[in-house]
């Protein structure tokens, strides 16, 4: 029998064996369903050792909004922050190097009133920008460390199920076979959200569907973004459409970066990453709308698949990509039109075709209102020659409801990272995993 059992070898998994392998004498069993970080290939981006961040743009944020917010009804602001000032030293002497941005606080002020003034709000974040070529290194020298702190690592192994009786978690089961542990950890990632929700239904925990978010990558002449890149890395933008009052919001921007494929599992969706040493002429964002659905249909995730579904059934599998000049004239993309463009595209698996066709029509026009909008304070990012990929989407877990240490209603069942609703990004993943930790250490 295991002291703890750990499910995902995420950042919420690794950073959980590593406050465990380091702070008590505890056997830790960390069970991976993807490879370990060495065998593991870049078109496994959503599973293995590291998760679904580790072939990603790399980029770490410090400050405790957006999807950090998640961890706030448990702890006050400043609580939270020494969790994850503690994230970014860990990940410090794991080998991320990286400068900090923001770098000249008078200049994003401006940038911040310019938006203002317009009505768009501009986050602020501490940020680090490791590169999709470093961290793969990083996650390989922390899974390296708990190897040597003896904590047992299984990879390409499901979990099927967890053992619960009289209200107590005592194991997991892989298939057939059972796994005794006195504490168990889940913190099986995004990707295996809907794995976490079955398990909730199953063994009666409580649980609450998040919104999600629908949308498309843009991709524009880097010159267009580099006034805020050059100063912040990583400008977020929050607009209001006229037409719904919906929010629209930018998120992962990658200057000088390149747009990607994401795989999931029965359909395929874009998303972008940047190298160290930024070499694209275009840079790129995830520009969507929040969708949060009410009764009777209250699965954010499930609708959010189908819209993702339909746009690769009109793109033969793969993603569609459009001019943002097509789109608003109601007409498709083709290969001729595109290359008529000034904006030639990063990725070339694509269909050209019609959003439209995909998407419905309140998330069209968001796309569209929300981009002439952010034209007031990008000028160029409204050309009829930027580029729009779809589906973009960003799958917000159910959120598990737990005490303060992220334990469940069961006894010795914690949760913790995207996958359980509690975070939303790569440090905030981390963060829980410690806290988690921390709640069995107590």
């Amino acid at each position: 029998m295991y002291d703890v059992i750990i499910v995902g070898g995420g950042p919420a998994g690794l950073f959980a064996a590593y406050e465990l392998a380091t702070k008590s004498n505890k056997t830790v069993l960390l069970i991976e369903k993807g490879k370990g970080i060495e065998t593991r290939q870049k078109s496994e981006v959503m599973c293995g050792i590291g998760g679904a961040g580790t072939f990603s743009d790399g980029k770490l944020h410090f400050t405790p909004c957006l999807s950090h917010e998640k961890m706030l009804d448990l702890y006050s602001v400043a609580e939270y922050q020494e969790y994850v000032d503690y994230v970014d030293k860990l990940f410090s002497e794991f080998g991320v190097n990286a400068e900090y941005y923001p770098k000249d606080t008078k200049k994003v002020q401006e940038l911040v009133d310019r938006c203002k003034k317009n009505s768009i709000h501009l986050f602020v974040r501490k940020i680090r920008h490791v590169g999709s070529d470093k961290l793969p290194r990083v996650i390989g020298n922390f899974e390296n460390y708990l190897k040597e702190k003896e904590v047992e690592i299984m990879t390409e192994k499901v979990v099927s199920d967890i053992v619960v009786e009289n209200d107590v978690c005592n194991g997991v089961m892989i298939g057939d076979k059972l796994i005794e542990g006195r504490k168990v950890i889940l913190a099986p990632g995004r990707f295996n959200a809907s794995w976490m929700q079955e398990i909730a239904k199953k063994h009666g925990l409580n649980y609450e569907f998040e919104k999600v978010e629908v949308g498309v990558r843009v991709e524009f002449p880097e010159g267009i973004m580099r006034e805020y890149s050059d100063q912040m890395y990583e400008a977020i933008f929050m607009i209001r459409t006229p037409s719904y009052d919906d929010v629209m919001r930018s998120f992962c921007p990658c200057p000088r970066g390149l747009v990607a494929i994401e795989d999931y599992d029965g359909f395929v969706c874009v998303n972008g990453h940047s190298n160290s040493d930024h070499k694209s002429e275009n840079s790129n964002f995830a520009f969507v709308t929040e969708i949060k659905l009410t009764e009777p249909v209250e699965n954010t995730t499930s609708y959010a698949k189908s819209i993702a579904q339909l746009a690769n059934t009109i793109g033969g599998g793969k993603p569609i990509l459009q001019r943002l000049a097509d789109l608003r004239s109601g007409r498709r993309s083709t290969w001729d039109r595109i290359k008529k463009s000034y904006v030639q595209p990063s990725l070339k698996d694509v269909v050209p075709g019609d959003i439209s066709m995909a998407f419905p029509h309140r998330v069209v026009t968001n796309l569209i209102e929300g981009l002439r909008l952010l034209d007031k304070v990008m000028p160029g990012i409204y050309s009829g020659n930027t580029l729009l990929y779809a589906p973009e989407i960003k799958l917000r877990s159910s959120k598990i409801k737990t005490d303060k240490f992220l334990e469940s209603k069961i006894k010795n069942l914690y949760v913790a990272g995207d996958g359980a609703g509690v975070s939303g990004n790569i440090v905030g993943a981390a963060a829980t995993g410690i806290i988690a930790a921390k709640g069995i250490l107590r």
